[in-house]
């Protein structure tokens, strides 16, 4: 007996192309989540009415495109359209086993920038912990003011490291301190560098998945003469719920591997230099 139940909008875009009549060309759903998210890499908002012309289909379908991949977890839905979902921080300890070559390889080009008798101003987080332990085994003579725990340890086995620590309140799960003490603390400082990290960079900045350690960096990068901010490259295009710093105000990231697209756009536009560090062969690690 023949089965005359009707085919649903979802089944049929799987369907064969030439088997389905005046929407042969439409491009399966598939492909088009992909185009999707490839154009969510070049811009960090994208509208729906927009996305149904650049990909021939209606708004319905588009709004279930848009469904499903936030069910993927690979994107915000936003009134009219969807966003990059924001970058959230793994734990510290899980963090610290991540991107150790590239984190060390970062790392060791600060270190090599780093003059004696210099005030250094450096944040918390995983990659500022690689250059705290840089620091403390290949330079001499400076000072470092800081409000990470493990970076002032790291840095405190090196008697000619002057370390400066800060006050504030303790985010005990990220061993720093923050609030506004922390920020009237360094608001007493200068420095010749400031070096802080961030949870995501793109085009619009650095950023950071807490608003009160983003206040933090954004102190530090006000309160030096050079700014510099360390990623490496998993933190490209990632966004957070705290914008640290426009790149205008960035004089260098030093990263492991070159950006690209709107992200290197808005480097070059700003004029940060961006320093590309070479694997670490290990003959330095401390």
């Amino acid at each position: 007996m023949q089965n005359d139940a009707p085919i649903s909008d979802e089944s049929r875009e799987d369907i064969p192309r030439a088997s389905q009549g005046p929407e042969r060309d439409r491009l399966s759903r598939t492909l088009r989540h992909q185009r999707i998210l490839a154009q969510l890499g070049a811009a960090p908002t994208l509208r729906a009415s927009e996305l149904a012309v650049a990909l021939n289909v209606s708004g319905e379908t588009i709004r279930r495109d848009l469904m499903q991949l936030q069910k993927q977890g690979h994107i915000n839905r936003t009134y009219g359209g969807a966003s990059r979902p924001f970058a959230l921080e793994a734990a510290r300890s899980d963090r610290r086993q991540a991107m150790i070559v590239e984190r060390e390889a970062i790392a060791s080009a600060i270190s090599a920038m780093i003059l004696p008798k210099e005030v250094l101003m450096l944040g918390g987080g995983a990659t500022t912990y690689h250059v705290a332990r840089f620091l403390a085994a290949h330079n001499r003579d400076i000072t470092v003011i800081t409000h990470d725990f493990a970076s002032a340890t790291a840095l405190g086995t090196n008697p000619s490291i002057r370390v400066l620590f800060c006050a504030g309140r303790l985010h005990a799960s990220e061993g720093y301190l923050l609030g506004s003490q922390t920020i009237a603390s360094l608001n007493g400082y200068e420095a010749n560098r400031a070096i802080v990290g961030a949870t995501g960079i793109a085009a619009r900045g650095i950023y950071d998945a807490d608003e009160e350690a983003g206040a933090v960096y954004a102190t530090m990068i006000q309160r030096a003469a050079e700014a510099i901010v360390v990623a490496d490259h998993s933190k490209f295009d990632q966004l957070a719920v705290s914008i640290c710093s426009r790149w205008d105000a960035i004089d260098r990231l030093v990263t492991d591997r070159k950006p690209e697209g709107a992200l290197a756009n808005a480097l070059r536009e700003s004029g940060t230099e961006v320093i590309v560090a070479p694997p670490n062969d290990g003959k330095d690690r401390p």
